[in-house]
């Protein structure tokens, strides 16, 4: 495979745009996001890193229909790994944006429940 950046390139973007959002600069880190997307293979975790990166950012500029795109196309292809579960949350917040709130619980409910988190509380 012949990639444009390298693995360590991949990772500063990565940590690049992540620090970006943040920091609240999150014009910043959408453009990183987006070019970390556009370096990577489609359906790689990079890939779905950056376009959930993009989920947040969106979400964080209150758009909900920009977020949902961005995360439907992060969960797309393979199995979410435990680390990706959080793209449920992710896509509740945009839901929620978008006033589809019953949906939006629809998805948390799934986060909670692949995360663990689901009521069992100690007691």
């Amino acid at each position: 495979m012949n990639d444009q950046i390298n693995a360590q390139e991949r990772k500063t973007l990565s940590v690049l745009a992540f620090l970006f959002f943040r920091m609240g600069m999150e014009e910043r880190a959408k453009r990183v996001y987006a070019a970390l997307a556009e370096l990577s293979e489609p359906g790689s975790s990079d890939y779905r890193f950056a376009m959930a990166g993009l989920g947040a950012v969106a979400v964080e500029l209150g758009d909900g229909h920009e977020a949902l795109a961005h995360v439907k196309e992060a969960m797309k292809g393979a199995p979410l790994s435990s680390r990706e579960v959080t793209l449920h949350l992710l896509k509740a917040q945009a839901l929620w944006l978008q006033g589809r709130k019953e949906e939006a619980q629809v998805a948390r409910d799934e986060y909670l429940y692949l995360s663990g988190e689901n009521g069992q509380e100690a007691k």
